[in-house]
């Protein structure tokens, strides 16, 4: 079935990529050539993954509805604010219920690399974005509402994603998850929660990194 090869070209695609991102960590940890070869692994990774996307083509429930250009970017753009916005209220509520920070631990490593190798970026901004978005919205979503109803698939995708990132901020990831859930949903195209993603990723970089 076209759904199964879908998901299956992708998930084998992110597992050849998280091997080959453990490979260089060890040939190359503790060297100046880390992180930027990292970013290298990154990029090709996500360009193989998003290639296998458009390979093993199937359109889900969410992405058979009509969509455009237009409409996707506007929606990535929108969404990206949105996403920030329930990140925010999300944070400031768990720093206040449980004195957790206002800053997730993911975060604070990826502005540290960013600080000490600028060109890992490419890999926050553009590489990340696309595979987590095929990965959790795409598969984990779309192609499940093939045999889930959307809400559940949704409940299912973002906790996923919640475990991916597992660093305690269990309602942020999770409402994050939603949210671009919500983004790809409207849009019916995987590029809007992409953009959204990566409007996220770049504008908490410019907030908390660079200064």
């Amino acid at each position: 079935m076209a759904i199964e090869k879908n998901s299956l070209s992708i998930l084998i695609g992110y597992l050849a990529l998280m091997i080959a991102q453990m490979l260089a960590q060890k040939l190359c940890w503790g060297t100046q050539m880390l992180y930027p070869v990292l970013t290298v692994i990154s990029l090709l990774g996500a360009l193989i993954i998003w290639k296998l996307n458009q390979k093993y083509s199937y359109q889900n429930i969410i992405e058979k509805k009509q969509s455009n250009l237009k409409k996707t970017i506007l929606w990535g753009l929108s969404g990206a604010l949105l996403v920030i916005l329930g990140q925010a209220v999300t944070l400031t509520l768990a720093h206040v219920l449980s004195h957790q920070s206002l800053i997730s631990q993911n975060t604070n490593a990826l502005i540290t690399v960013f600080h000490h190798s600028p060109i890992y970026l490419l890999d926050i901004v553009i590489a990340t974005p696309i595979v987590e978005e095929l990965i959790f919205r795409k598969i984990f979503f779309g192609n499940l509402t093939y045999y889930f109803k959307p809400w559940i698939a949704a409940i299912i995708s973002s906790f996923l994603f919640v475990i991916a990132h597992h660093d305690g901020h269990f309602l942020t990831y999770f409402v994050m998850g939603c949210i671009f859930e919500f983004i790809y949903y409207k849009a019916h195209d995987i590029r809007a929660s992409m953009i959204a993603h990566a409007g996220l990723n770049l504008i908490t970089l410019l907030l908390w990194g660079i200064h």
